[in-house]
């Protein structure tokens, strides 16, 4: 589990799985801007149902829901009855891919009520620390034309590394 804490906000991550897909369709049905932005429909629970039972089945594959405590977090967050706290987003990536050493974040989405604040920074920060020393780089992979990710992965030092268009751009940070 990840951990990271700034003043009064602590971020913590846990692992995601098949049980948790009601809570991560809720994250995905509050954000529904990331959706339209990919230009695709907001993914049903079925859907995220398999999604989440394909990446239990991948041993290479990480699945977390990111929690928080504050005062935001509980107004705008959804109670998390494994953990107790809120949870407010959702983090996808892969270790090994695409290739050994790398690390490719494949979804950070935030609830789209706590956007902005740091939440989403926080928590890739602290997924950086705990590759460090297993991973040599972290890649992103930004679907579609968004450049609002692109500034986010821009503003934590990360660089234009793939053109996989037309609908993908990878940016990528070496882990020192």
């Amino acid at each position: 589990m990840g951990l990271i804490s700034v003043t009064t906000v602590t971020i913590t991550t846990r692992p995601a799985g098949p049980a948790d897909a009601l809570l991560i369709h809720q994250v995905y049905t509050r954000t529904p801007e990331y959706f339209s932005v990919i230009s695709i429909p907001t993914p049903t629970l079925a859907e995220v149902e398999r999604e989440l039972e394909a990446a239990a089945g991948d041993p290479f594959r990480r699945t977390e829901l990111v929690l928080a405590e504050d005062g935001d977090c509980r107004a705008h967050g959804i109670l998390d009855p494994v953990s107790g706290r809120h949870a407010i987003g959702y983090l996808d990536y892969k270790l090994d891919y695409p290739e050994a050493g790398d690390a490719t974040v494949n979804l950070l989405l935030i609830l789209r009520s706590l956007q902005s604040r740091g939440y989403g920074r926080r928590c890739i920060q602290d997924l950086e620390a705990r590759l460090r020393g297993r991973s040599k780089r972290v890649l992103a992979s930004i679907y579609g034309q968004n450049p609002r990710a692109q500034r986010f992965w821009c503003s934590l030092g990360y660089c234009f590394a793939i053109d996989a268009q037309p609908i993908l751009d990878w940016y990528a940070k070496a882990l020192l």
